[in-house]
């Protein structure tokens, strides 16, 4: 009895050991199909949202303990609020709430990482995320996870291969290299755009760039 004791419990371990893990990739978002796209260099400025403040409507009565101040970055969709404070180009995490009646309830809080502030985040229906993210400023693992805001659940995306080829010095091989910035937008409800890119390109080291299609029926 003892031993089937210990193997029921040994099992129970397992099995809360596995479910723990299982936050770190995948999810049900992270199953759908990649496209390689042609870039067009002049329309790299679409990624960045054109107002950082929202704009906030005019006729929501904000709780007193919440401000917006020099560095806070808004986006508004419908009756979702996101808001995280800026650190140069970066907020370190933001948190998602819905808002009614002069009050807000937190839905969802993203602190996995560094985002750039000046990315898109709301799908156009408001339903779900896109955050391109970075473990820290001096890293270049770019990570992207969408979120189910009606769920909660976090899909770490598997990033198609984004290497960038550059010209080598006189006498050398060109060379691949890893993108230094990955940038993300919704073009519908159902296909996001991943571009990766060197912080200084020209033509001859272009971005890369992915069509993700969500799964069916997400």
């Amino acid at each position: 009895m003892k031993r089937k004791l210990l193997a029921l419990s040994l099992t129970l371990v397992l099995a809360l050991a596995l479910c723990a893990c299982g936050g770190s990739g995948g999810g049900t978002l992270a199953g759908g199909t990649w496209t390689q796209q042609e870039v067009e260099l002049s329309d790299l400025q679409s990624y960045g949202a054109e107002d950082l403040k929202g704009p906030i409507p005019e006729d929501w009565t904000l709780p007193d303990d919440f401000t917006v101040g020099d560095n806070t970055r808004v986006e508004i969709n419908g009756d979702k609020i996101l808001y995280g404070e800026r650190e140069g180009e970066y907020l370190d995490g933001f948190t998602v709430a819905t808002y009614a009646d002069g009050a807000l309830s937190t839905i969802y809080e993203f602190k996995s990482g560094l985002v750039t502030s000046w990315q898109q985040f709301f799908s156009p229906d408001g339903s779900k995320l896109v955050v391109a993210w970075i473990p820290s400023a001096d890293s270049t693992d770019w990570n992207v996870t969408l979120v189910d805001l009606a769920t909660r659940e976090e899909s770490k995306l598997e990033l198609p291969e984004m290497s960038i080829q550059t010209a080598g010095q006189e006498g050398e091989k060109d060379a691949a290299k890893a993108p230094e910035l990955v940038m993300v937008k919704w073009k519908d409800d159902n296909n996001l755009i991943v571009t990766g890119s060197l912080k200084n390109f020209d033509d001859s080291t272009k971005p890369v760039s992915y069509l993700y299609t969500l799964p069916a029926g997400e």
